[in-house]
């Protein structure tokens, strides 16, 4: 009996073995499946990524085919066609030359050392230095008288100067004296009174009342001399270069009185 017992415990214990492995093995059979599917599904979608890729390509290719025969043609065509080339060319138009006035300067009349002026007074043009170093104007004056007209000082005085030649005659020229000024010559230790007057002159463009100091200038080279009161805000003076305005026309000097 206890033999018999003995030897069904051991075909159960067999029995429970064999139904453990048969488990066992069909769990892994299942789990190899599924590896196999996913791997199959994988496979199946990089073979089609593959496949996308070399459709790119060859598009790719053809694209690159069809440019490059493009090419081919544009070179041949300008290898075979004559060229033609384009210079630019840069047209300077000139500005209208304008002539250079040298009279004026700034907006300024341009003098040299030596001019010409019109006396408005005798109707007749004189040479004046210009000096940069003097003050004061000065006019020749020879014989002078002084009388009395209208309760008022004048002048009388003939202005005629041997180193001009322009005045053939005596000019003899009456003035209202402005004022009375001292002057001391360098050979006396006395200062010398002199009378001032007005006159109106014309130099080139400028038509100007100058004051004017009387003084027997005949033995200097000019009958005129002007100072820095008459130029000083009206004209530049160039010492290098004489006559720049030249002559003044009576024609102009009477408009310019009008």
């Amino acid at each position: 009996m206890l033999r018999r017992s003995f030897t069904l415990l051991t075909l159960a214990m067999l029995s429970g073995c064999t139904l453990t492995q048969s488990k066992n093995h069909e769990e892994t059979l299942i789990a190899i499946n599924t590896m196999e599917k996913n791997v199959n599904i994988q496979l199946e979608t990089m073979t089609q990524q593959i496949n996308e890729k070399n459709e790119h390509i060859a598009n790719l290719e053809n694209e690159l085919s069809s440019v490059s025969k493009d090419v081919k043609f544009v070179k041949h065509k300008v290898l075979t066609q004559p060229k033609l080339v384009v210079e630019k060319q840069v047209i300077t138009i000139p500005a209208e030359a304008k002539p250079i006035d040298i009279k004026v300067a700034n907006g300024k009349a341009v003098l040299g050392q030596e001019e010409w002026i019109w006396l408005d007074s005798v109707k007749q043009n004189f040479k004046a230095r210009i000096d940069t170093g003097a003050t004061t104007s000065s006019l020749n004056a020879v014989d002078l008288q002084v009388f009395e007209r209208d309760g008022k000082e004048w002048v009388r005085f003939n202005l005629s100067h041997l180193n001009d030649e322009t005045s053939k005659k005596p000019e003899i020229i009456e003035a209202q004296v402005v004022r009375w000024v001292k002057v001391r010559q360098s050979t006396s230790d006395e200062a010398a009174r002199r009378p001032v007057i007005e006159a109106w002159i014309q130099l080139g463009s400028l038509h100007e009342k100058v004051q004017f100091t009387l003084a027997d200038r005949t033995q200097m080279t000019y009958p005129v001399l002007l100072g820095r009161e008459f130029f000083k805000d009206i004209a530049l003076v160039d010492v290098g270069k004489q006559f720049i305005q030249g002559k003044s026309q009576p024609e102009a000097a009477s408009k310019t009185n009008n």
